[in-house]
């Protein structure tokens, strides 16, 4: 899919997941609503699936964020450890 929107975040940007709570279809897991990552890389323009689900087939860039599992689950997850999560542009803002 390609659209025009250039991307919004680079690889290295650190971002925040957005935490809202919509009362259709969502693909933004809980568990990184409100928390900071990482970009790690861009996947390009993918049907975003929040609209998908209604019908529209609208493009959206969709970025892999690494949050260490620290930010996610408090300091007593491993420090080592991270978690990546494939993310589109509306999930996420800068921080």
């Amino acid at each position: 899919m390609t659209i025009t929107k250039p991307p919004r975040f680079q690889p290295g940007e650190s971002v925040r997941a957005v935490n809202r709570h919509p009362a259709g279809h969502t693909r933004e897991p809980r568990y990184v609503r409100g928390r900071v990552g990482v970009i790690h890389e861009h996947h390009g323009a993918h049907v975003f699936p929040d609209h998908s689900a209604a019908g529209s087939k609208e493009g959206q860039h969709l970025y892999s964020v690494r949050f260490t599992t620290q930010e996610l689950w408090g300091q007593n997850a491993s420090g080592r450890d991270a978690v990546y999560v494939d993310l589109w542009e509306d999930y996420l803002e800068p921080t």
